[in-house]
């Protein structure tokens, strides 16, 4: 009589069980793949950038909400910064290959991007920030391994059963600990990665062997591996879309603000209105028409247009800004005060928020509240190239001659390009404006060919070099 299989099963006696070893194929696989996309995001301008991380598709809930659902997978292939990218691949491939070996590659991806996906929904529920990295998902390893050790022990390896169960409590009460207490870090995300595995752990058991006696172990299926690898593509797909058309919006608007200052108004409208057909979704190209229509004194346009896009992005700070500033010149002030109260929330008291004050009292020509605010700002951080240089545009620029500062203007934009280490063109522009209000004509000539040779086809600055040649005869 022929001999009848085994079904081998986490319940199955262990003297039964025969061992397989897995090779980490999945573990290896996402390892490589969170590299290869760190390097595309440094050479696409930084993986610290914000607007690169979010053209690579990381998770923020506002973006997610109008529809890019792509978000919630991409998150945990990005990372920001070379010391975020080291930490979570050693503990992927450390704790990868471990429970890899317990479940095989195909429900081990399955488990990992799962885990991931359920980091990004809890965190862009409540969180409000931009958030990026695998570690969501390596908590969603972690718990895994927890619920694992529990359900699952008589399947996992001897050698590993210390790591698995209560042996891994420890690392993850550590970790979301260190979570709590250094900001920064999206913990919202790392219990949304920890519970998914959790649970996902307790409902897809490791593997079991199909074992007839003196034959050969079957190999268990690995199917599992094809809804990870589907999702995964779908979502790469959908950001090389996204990233191709930010970019392309990039361009057109960068069209848009050469045209604008070389006189040409309306064909500037025409790239905004482009980019705005290209991408209906993106709040920037309605940022723009917002402070076209405002510099062209059409309140209620650039009042609808700032609300599409305070809609499309809720946290925009620029939307906001402009928003109030809209509603002021409307003579709405209520409203202008409470949409600046919501833009800077706890950061109305910072150096930043103080200078986007200063800023928007700067556009509105209310002078003396935009000195108060940059001074402000600078007591609060010293070092705010920015805000050296506005307050030193104001004071060598200001329409009103009372509120004008020769001295002030070139001690504060000396401080600008010094911070900024002469690589801001606007800053060395700002400069030599300085220069020219004291008199120093020669210097500002010296100074503004500085600035050209870092935007050698910059019209306001070849209007400002003409200028100031020739006030020193050249």
């Amino acid at each position: 009589m022929a001999d009848q299989p085994i079904i081998v099963t986490a319940a199955t006696p262990e003297a039964l069980i025969i061992r397989r070893r897995y090779r980490p194929i999945a573990t290896l696989v996402l390892v490589s793949l969170n590299v290869a996309i760190f390097a595309l995001m440094e050479l696409s301008g930084g993986s610290k950038m914000p607007q690169v991380l979010l053209n690579f598709g990381a998770c923020y809930g506002p973006f997610i909400r109008r529809g890019e659902y792509w978000r919630l997978v991409m998150p945990m292939f990005l990372h920001i910064g070379y010391v975020h990218l080291i930490l979570n691949i050693t503990g992927l491939f450390v704790l990868g290959r471990i429970l890899e070996s317990v479940y095989g590659y195909g429900r081990f991806a399955l488990l990992y991007v799962a885990s991931g996906i359920g980091s990004s929904l809890l965190s862009m529920t409540l969180s409000p920030n931009v958030s990026a990295g695998a570690s969501g998902a390596i908590f969603g390893i972690a718990g895994a391994m927890l619920t694992a050790g529990y359900l699952h022990r008589s399947a996992i390896p001897r050698h590993w059963r210390r790591a698995f169960g209560g042996g891994i409590l420890p690392l993850i009460v550590l970790n979301l600990a260190l979570g709590y207490a250094i900001p920064g870090i999206d913990n919202w995300g790392h219990l949304g990665g920890l519970v998914t595995g959790m649970v996902l752990s307790g409902l897809i058991p490791p593997p079991g062997l199909e074992w007839t006696p003196g034959y050969a172990v079957e190999e268990p299926s690995q199917a599992a591996a094809i809804l990870p690898i589907i999702v995964v593509a779908l979502a790469m797909g959908a950001t090389v879309n996204h990233y191709r058309e930010s970019r392309q919006v990039d361009r057109l608007l960068a069209e848009s603000s050469r045209l604008r200052v070389a006189g040409q108004p309306d064909r500037a409208l025409e790239r905004i209105r482009e980019a705005s057909r290209l991408a209906p979704h993106d709040e920037r190209p309605h940022e723009e028409l917002g402070e076209y229509y405002l510099r062209n004194g059409q309140i209620d346009q650039a009042i609808q247009e700032l609300e599409e896009a305070h809609r499309l992005s809720p946290v925009s700070a620029r939307a906001q800004r402009d928003l109030a500033r809209a509603y002021r010149l409307k003579g709405d002030v209520a409203k202008a005060d409470q949409l600046l109260a919501e833009m800077l929330g706890e950061n109305a008291a910072s150096a930043e928020g103080r200078r986007l004050l200063g800023d928007l009292y700067f556009e509105d020509k209310i002078y003396p509240e935009a000195i108060k605010h940059y001074q402000e700002a600078l007591k609060l951080n010293p070092n705010d190239a920015v805000a050296h240089n506005n307050l030193a545009w104001l004071y060598a620029t200001s329409e009103e001659q009372q509120f004008r500062d020769a001295k002030g203007a070139l001690e504060h934009a000396q401080k600008a390009v010094e911070l900024s280490h002469w690589r801001v063109a606007a800053f060395i522009d700002t400069l030599a404006e300085a220069n020219f209000v004291n008199g120093r004509f020669d210097e500002a000539v010296t100074t503004q060919a500085r600035a050209l040779k870092l935007e050698p086809r910059n019209p306001e600055y070849l209007d400002h070099m003409a200028r100031y040649r020739k006030a020193a005869g050249v």
